[in-house]
């Protein structure tokens, strides 16, 4: 039988602050991540999250027993992996193990909810926490965290959450960019049939190439897979984190709609951009993460436009009528 939601959140609680106010020191907190970083090992948000759903423990007692069970050197360690498989698990515990770790640790809770003040040293921890997970990185990969920090922890009121969070549903895999294109075919838009045949494959193919050999290939973590520093809205993601997969498929296809319609590109830039913007603000991405996968998408977008629109005979002037070249 689950505990009721605020049972679960507020034991997680306890016990995150329970063993982050033990951090005391600099040195302190390095050794507390560096085994938490061996504890977590290679496996990504999504292998965690189905390996604490296969747990016979709810979410709660999960991080309890690591309290009690693990040796005191690694125990402040097994708590905050443990509490950071627990916060992306696919269970019905999950929301409240997730309040629970943005509340001990400070992060900005989720649908403008106030964090608990904690103890003195439940917040002197937290902090030297963050401190040494920023010293384990080298100099880029610090400012990106710091630039993660400033957007991510800027206040989230439920409005701009939900819109966010909505962003990020519909733009992903970046079929929403497709279906746009359909409507504008189906109204007869000019141009817009062959923006179609270009889009389709070219903002796909961009897509997958982005989701799975170069993220494999970089594999790097999420941000918040630590729990240490981030605000998640809405669903997490499962894959690695570089670079980002919605931003690359936005900026593919804003590139390839910006060859068959020059003067919107403003526009389909701006629309791109705010995924970008999103990803961060959303806890799921690095800026760095957004900024290489803008970057990758137009590169792959371009490449890939250049394969369909050769066997098609496809030009950007094709299909032209005096009058209509540039109408949308």
């Amino acid at each position: 039988m689950q505990p009721p939601p605020d049972e679960s959140r507020e034991r997680v609680r306890r016990t995150l602050e329970q063993e982050v106010a033990q951090i005391d020191s600099p040195e302190a907190a390095e050794a507390v991540v560096r085994r938490a970083e061996r504890l977590a090992g290679d496996a990504t948000e999504q292998q965690k999250a189905q390996e604490a759903a296969a747990a016979p423990d709810d979410g709660a007692t999960a991080v309890e027993r690591a309290a009690a069970e693990t040796p005191p050197r690694d125990e402040a360690a097994a708590v905050l992996v443990t509490t950071a498989a627990q916060a992306v698990a696919p269970t019905p515990e999950a929301p409240a193990v997730l309040e629970a770790a943005q509340q001990a640790l400070g992060t900005q809770p989720a649908l403008g909810a106030q964090p608990a003040a904690g103890a003195p040293a439940t917040g002197r921890g937290r902090d030297l926490l963050k401190a040494a997970v920023l010293r384990r990185m080298g100099p880029l990969q610090a400012l990106d965290a710091r630039l993660f920090l400033a957007v991510n922890g800027a206040p989230h009121p439920p409005a701009a959450d939900a819109l966010a969070n909505a962003v990020t549903v519909l733009c992903n895999g970046g079929w929403i960019w497709s279906l746009g294109v359909a409507v504008a075919a189906l109204g007869r838009v000019p141009r817009s049939r062959q923006a179609l045949v270009v889009v389709l494959p070219v903002v796909a193919g961009a897509t997958w190439t982005v989701e799975y050999p170069i993220k494999a290939l970089f594999r790097r973590r999420r941000p918040f897979i630590d729990v240490v520093r981030a605000l998640v809205v809405g669903k997490r993601p499962g894959s690695w984190s570089f670079p980002s997969g919605h931003t690359a498929s936005a900026f593919a296809a804003a590139w390839v709609l910006s060859t068959v319609w020059p003067r919107r590109a403003p526009i389909f830039f701006a629309l791109a951009s705010g995924v970008g913007f999103s990803r961060v603000y959303v806890g799921a991405h690095y800026p760095g993460d957004v900024s290489s996968g803008a970057l990758l998408g137009m590169l792959l977008a371009e490449l890939l436009r250049r394969v369909v629109c050769g066997p098609l005979r496809i030009t950007p002037g094709m299909g032209r009528r005096r009058g209509d070249a540039e109408s949308v």
